[in-house]
């Protein structure tokens, strides 16, 4: 499917926000089709929108049932909807409360919000993203990142080796039944 097409380049944007997502990778080679038959690499299978998008329809593929009940599925399959399981009770008390809501002014309808306090370990993790033309920004550059971004897509064979070899090692470092890149596998620290 085109989503899944698309899908190495969130990757890219995820990585570029959450330097974890592919350690050592700027470019996220590790995330994407292995060869023209839409063969998945083991970073790309393991992710929450693969197991989504191919949820009962692609063999042996299927979401998370302890978190993700299929809810729809539009007549040939194009639209479905996912209920998200065990949100705790406190995080949907916490989004209700009218206090927790940041709008533009009192009563309006535009109300960004923010998320709930037990998502914060995960938004701490995050690196602002900075436009490389942004002179404006000071502070700490990104230049290292930037640099090996740029290298990364001068040399393409280069770049896919190192991926491969930091996707070995991600998957000798987890630990026996991770759900690696899901995104739904991780918990918070106690």
């Amino acid at each position: 499917g085109d989503d899944l097409a698309k899908s190495p380049h969130l990757a890219r944007i995820a990585n570029s926000v959450y330097r974890e997502h592919c350690p050592g990778d700027p470019t996220c080679r590790a995330f994407g089709f292995v060869d023209r038959n839409g063969t998945p690499s083991p970073m790309m299978e393991r992710s929450f929108l693969y197991r989504l998008h191919g949820h009962k329809i692609k063999p042996g593929v299927e979401a998370d049932p302890s978190k993700f009940q299929e809810v729809f599925r539009s007549k040939y399959g194009k639209v479905r909807i996912f209920k998200l399981l065990g949100v705790s009770q406190e995080s949907k008390e916490w989004v209700k409360d009218s206090k927790n809501r940041i709008c533009d002014v009192p009563g309006s309808w535009f109300c960004p919000g923010q998320y709930p306090p037990a998502l914060q370990y995960m938004l701490d993790q995050k690196k602002d993203f900075a436009q490389l033309e942004d002179f404006n920004r000071g502070g700490e550059g990104d230049d290292e990142y930037q640099k090996q971004y740029f290298e990364n897509l001068q040399n393409s064979n280069l770049a896919k080796k190192r991926a491969a070899e930091a996707s070995q090692a991600q998957q000798k470092d987890a630990p026996p039944g991770a759900g690696g890149d899901s995104g739904g596998d991780q918990e918070p620290p106690p």
